[in-house]
């Protein structure tokens, strides 16, 4: 029997809540809880958005579609993740992007005004919430240095200076295949792939299949 409980105490609006809060919540909110399957849509780009969805299981990926049928994967996210809480307070409710399951996975959904009942009761709810929409605006300027940057080379350098002061090490592990690195930096997969191959001769980093190593720190500056 999936515990409901321990899944929402493990998610991030929740985070240093007690079980008796919890059980509170449960009791006290209208939600709902479905389950899907891998590759099934959880939500198509401009579907009204009334709920914010929380992830007590699995992975989804969230993806831009373009007309030509091309799609860019913005974020995958795993249990504990949220999604639909940036938009839901907009003017303009509706999915912004594709939802798609990524591997069987339950997702609960609470409507807007059972939030704001929350935010008013659970001071912890609220800073929660804010602590997110934080968390999302920096990813948002996060991505947008990357996608500025005039070459491949200096999206790459960006992305391992940011990532050596996250994870604290020369050794960069990778949390996305090439494939979603290269849709973040708005590249191909062999452009990508080129770029990192001639950075490897050229003795800036070295790489196996998962990480990518800085052997030169400040020449990754000075290629900024």
């Amino acid at each position: 029997m999936f515990d409901i409980k321990r899944a929402l105490s493990l998610n991030k609006l929740f985070k240093d809540f007690h079980n008796n809060e919890i059980t509170d919540f449960l009791i006290s909110s209208q939600y709902q809880t479905r389950d899907y399957t891998a590759s099934q849509i959880i939500a198509l780009e401009g579907d009204p958005l009334t709920q914010i969805g929380l992830l007590l299981s699995g992975k989804v990926s969230v993806e831009k579609c373009f007309p030509s049928g091309k799609k860019i994967t913005i974020s995958q996210l795993s249990a504990g993740d949220i999604f639909g809480e940036a938009i839901i307070f907009s003017p303009k409710k509706v999915f912004p992007s594709m939802v798609t399951a990524v591997n069987n996975c339950k997702v609960m959904f609470v409507d807007q005004e059972h939030i704001i009942k929350m935010c008013f009761q659970n001071e912890k709810f609220l800073l929660n919430l804010l602590q997110l929409l934080s968390e999302k605006i920096l990813l948002m300027d996060y991505r947008l240095r990357f996608l500025s940057g005039e070459s491949i080379r200096q999206k790459i350098c960006l992305y391992l200076l940011e990532q050596y002061e996250e994870q604290k090490r020369f050794d960069i592990h990778l949390t996305v295949n090439r494939e979603a690195l290269a849709e973040q930096f708005g590249v191909t997969r062999p452009s990508l792939s080129r770029e990192l191959n001639k950075m490897r001769k050229e003795g800036l980093i070295n790489l196996t299949r998962k990480t990518i190593i800085i052997n030169n720190l400040s020449l990754l500056e000075q290629n900024l």
